[in-house]
């Protein structure tokens, strides 16, 4: 199987393959973290071998020498026997002294070394060949080599280190599909990457039955691990306190442990049950204890013999008969297979419920595989999938809904309906437009929560036609209340009116607390007020939602932050909005990618921020996205943003396609949307085409009449001076500076800047004025720089900024250093200017 994943680590070792000042890369991990399979990746991209460190040879002295000449060309590997030849009893170090001085002698071309395990080779061996590897310089050799866990000094400090560490989600499936096969399923993929954790000694060892990787069979929990013969392993990770994992065996045998019946089976044993918790082997949410590890988990339960585990079922069993009865019920199904299983899939929707996805996915399971009702079984894994599905983990919703089979009550029916919508949205970025043709036997609440997300998520991809299909059908079927409500005045301030004989209420003023709605609603009051320009309004309501208990479900949180990043954009304000994203980017689910609507988000971002460079990726990306979701309507806030990124950079042309191509295909009439007249009004002026821009600008003015915002008065003042720059000059722009307010978007302070910067002749502009601009194509920051500005930005100091990234203050120095002379700035002051959009002086 040719190796999946390790991007990064591969990409280590080709930078110091390609170095001239680096020629030694060390990768350490643990056994089973996958250094092999690594090394001979590495290996076949270079045409070369891995030489192998048996630990049998480790008696024979220099005998990794003579492994790593076999391992060699001909030239440098016969300057290694020679040396061996005359100095076999030398002195270690003149012995490495001398293999260095002929290594150098050697004119050949440059050759690659791959060793496996070289902590596995004799100590004479080590002690040379660290030498040498530290000091492979103007020899021609680079060196990749592993080893297993380095404590404390070891003789490899002149090699760079990297750490082999666990798979990340997506290599983790990728891997998941290699060893179950085509027939596995996304959500079985998750389940088994969630399980094992990453670690590929674990993953490589995962087999299950073809119905089951189809999601056709419950999984067997915990998941079945063979060896490469299909024998059961008896190796386990060792710990050190024999008592301390026989604890752990006891956990593992069970997704979650009631904590105080732990605590006792501890304390029986002697076991600081505190002590494993500090040490990271024993995680604790509320009442339920775990192996903190899934990866570890596998290992211990996969050690025990059937006799083994049967007496720890018993034991957990007992545990748990008085206080946590589906725990109980959990491992009685071991040792009575033909029990109810009802309490079990129960105790999955309260677990999912709860935040503990993984836990549910098992307790469902072992659920599925025993005798429960069908129309019993079909609703509670409706209510498992819709708490999945509120968990951001759609793939896994999608899997129980489809596994809930034919529904007869219509109210069950309409609760998965509303499941899988959200879940296909979430998964596919499409949205599903089944339920206007279905569900008519729903009551009429759980029709109007349908229709409504239906036409949320259209309108979340700024599709107005499909909203408002949503919104008339809610009033041809007599459903419409105040979600309906709602989402009919979002419509309309996007400059549609839509006629629609709405007369409910639903000013946002009137819900004072946003923990006093449903979530439903209280999302779509704050979009409202980010269509209004009320951004104070939107930060308000999203983090009192967020602060509300309970919390709200992720799904919810993932909403309230893509409609606060949504307001940091339109707002203007760089930082803010790069906090945003990172905020959003926090609350991630592992395996979860943006969609197009998220994508434009980010590619606005990174626009407004004059240290960010990758607005044209971003852009990219995004209209990618759009092609393969099917979402068109959201190309023409790409084209705005392209526009904008090809003004500022001088191609006016281009500027005006992409300008147009934005305003001809939106269906918006309220400018202040897409935010394209502006930019277009300029591009039209400084490419020649002065009437054209006068036009426009009238266009623009007679809009603005009608759709009153503040955005736009700020936009209209920024092109009425372009127009009038070559009558009035300066003081078109002065008149256009009058009409901005301190509290006023940067970046609408930075465009009106830039603006008059290009009108202008130098001659005519005040020079004690310069305006901020966005750093220079090829010369933006690095991460790491761009990391500094930002805490910069947040008024830390370059003392706290090192605590804050745990590097010297030199090294902070230096990067500001850096970023100063980047950005054509000359100190602190003068860079929080540009950062925040402010004139300079």
């Amino acid at each position: 199987m040719p190796l999946l994943g390790r991007v990064r680590e591969i990409g280590v070792a080709e930078r110091v393959i390609e170095s001239r000042s680096v020629s030694a890369c060390l990768f350490v991990g643990e056994p089973g973290s996958g250094k092999t399979a690594l090394l001979r990746e590495i290996a076949r991209r270079h045409d070369t071998v891995a030489v192998s460190a048996s630990p049998n040879e480790r008696l024979w002295p220099l005998s990794g020498l003579s492994a790593v000449a076999a391992g060699l060309g001909a030239a440098r590997g016969a300057a290694i026997d020679a040396v061996l030849t005359r100095g076999r009893d030398w002195p270690e170090h003149l012995l490495a002294d001398e293999l260095r001085r002929m290594l150098l002698l050697v004119v050949d071309e440059p050759e690659l070394l791959v060793i496996d395990d070289l902590d596995e080779m004799d100590s004479a061996s080590i002690t040379v060949l660290s030498y040498v590897f530290g000091r492979l310089r103007g020899t021609g050799l680079s060196v990749v080599a592993s080893v297993g866990a380095l404590d404390g000094r070891h003789d490899f400090a002149g090699m760079i280190h990297e750490r082999v560490g666990r798979l990340d989600f997506d290599e983790t499936v990728e891997v998941a599909r290699a060893v179950l096969g085509p027939v596995a399923v996304p959500a079985v993929l998750q389940i088994v990457a969630e399980e094992t954790a990453g670690d590929p000694g674990i993953l490589t060892r995962v087999r299950l039955t073809a119905p089951e990787a189809a999601g056709d069979e419950p999984l067997p929990v915990p998941l079945r691990l063979v060896d490469a013969t299909g024998r059961r392993r008896r190796s386990v990770q060792a710990v050190a306190d024999a008592r301390a994992g026989a604890v752990l065996d006891l956990l593992s045998v069970g997704p979650v442990y009631g904590f105080e019946p732990l605590r006792a089976t501890a304390s029986e044993l002697g076991v600081d049950i505190d002590g494993l918790i500090d040490a990271g082997l024993v995680a604790v949410h509320g009442e339920l204890a775990r192996i903190a590890d899934p990866a570890l988990r596998l290992r211990r339960h996969a050690a025990l013999g059937l006799d083994e585990r049967r007496r720890l079922h018993e034991r957990a069993a007992g545990d748990h008969a008085a206080r946590f009865p589906a725990t109980y019920e959990w491992h009685r199904s071991f040792l009575d297979p033909t029990g109810d299983r009802r309490r079990l899939l129960v105790a999955a929707v309260d677990l999912a419920d709860h935040g503990e996805p993984l836990a549910a996915v098992e307790f469902a399971e072992r659920a599925i595989a025993g005798h429960l009702g069908v129309a019993e079984r079909g609703r509670l894994l409706v209510e498992l999938g819709e708490a999945l599905v509120l968990q951001c983990q759609p793939v896994l919703g999608r899997h129980y809904l489809r596994r809930a089979g034919v529904l007869a009550e219509p109210v069950v029916r309409a609760r998965a309906a509303l499941g899988n919508l959200r879940a296909v949205a979430a998964v596919a970025h499409v949205v599903d437009d089944s339920v206007l043709r279905e569900h008519d036997d729903v009551d009429p609440r759980s029709l109007e929560r349908l229709l409504a997300e239906n036409g949320r998520q259209h309108l979340l991809r700024a599709d107005l036609p499909r909203t408002m299909d949503a919104v008339s059908l809610a009033i041809e079927r007599g459903v419409a209340g105040r979600e309906t409500a709602l989402l009919a005045r979002l419509v309309e301030e996007f400059g549609v009116d839509p006629v629609l004989p709405l007369t409910i209420d639903v000013g946002v003023g009137e819900a004072a607390s946003g923990c006093s709605t449903s979530n439903e609603e209280g999302v779509m009051i704050v979009a409202l007020a980010l269509l209004r320009e009320e951004y104070a309004e939107v930060r308000h309501r999203v983090r009192s939602m967020l602060d509300c208990s309970p919390r709200p479900a992720p799904l919810w949180r993932d909403y309230l932050l893509w409609l606060l990043l949504a307001a940091e954009v339109r707002a203007g304000d760089p930082v803010a909005a790069r906090e945003a994203v990172a905020a959003w980017q926090h609350e991630r689910v592992p395996g979860r990618t943006p969609d197009a609507s998220t994508m434009m988000l980010f590619a606005g971002a990174a626009a407004l921020d004059p240290l960010d460079g990758r607005a044209d990726d971003l852009v990219r990306r995004g209209r990618e996205l759009c092609r393969r979701e099917g979402t068109p309507t959201l190309l023409p806030w790409f084209d705005t943003i392209d526009g904008g990124l090809a003004l500022a950079e001088g191609r006016y042309d281009d500027a005006i396609a992409h300008l147009r191509a934005a305003r001809d295909a939106a269906v918006y009439n309220d400018p202040s949307l897409l935010r394209v007249d502006a930019d277009l009004v300029e591009a039209l002026w400084l490419s020649g085409r002065r009437a054209e821009a006068r036009r426009e600008l009238t266009r623009f003015e007679e809009a603005a009449e009608r759709y009153p915002r503040r955005w736009t008065a700020l936009a209209l003042a920024r092109a009425r001076a372009v127009c009038r720059s070559d009558a009035d000059g300066e003081a078109a722009f002065r008149e256009a500076e009058a009409v901005t307010r301190t509290d006023d978007a940067p970046a609408e302070r930075r465009r009106l800047a830039a603006s008059r910067e290009r009108c202008l002749p130098a001659a005519e502009r005040t020079p004690a004025r310069v305006p901020a601009r966005p750093a220079p194509r090829g010369r933006t920051l690095t991460p790491q720089e761009q990391e500094v500005v930002a805490l910069v930005g947040q008024g830390l100091r370059n003392r706290e900024i090192a605590a804050a990234l745990y590097v010297s203050l030199r090294t902070v120095e230096l990067r500001l250093t850096g970023i100063y002379r980047k950005l054509g700035v000359a100190s602190r002051v003068h860079l929080v200017a540009l950062l925040h959009g402010a004139p300079t002086a």
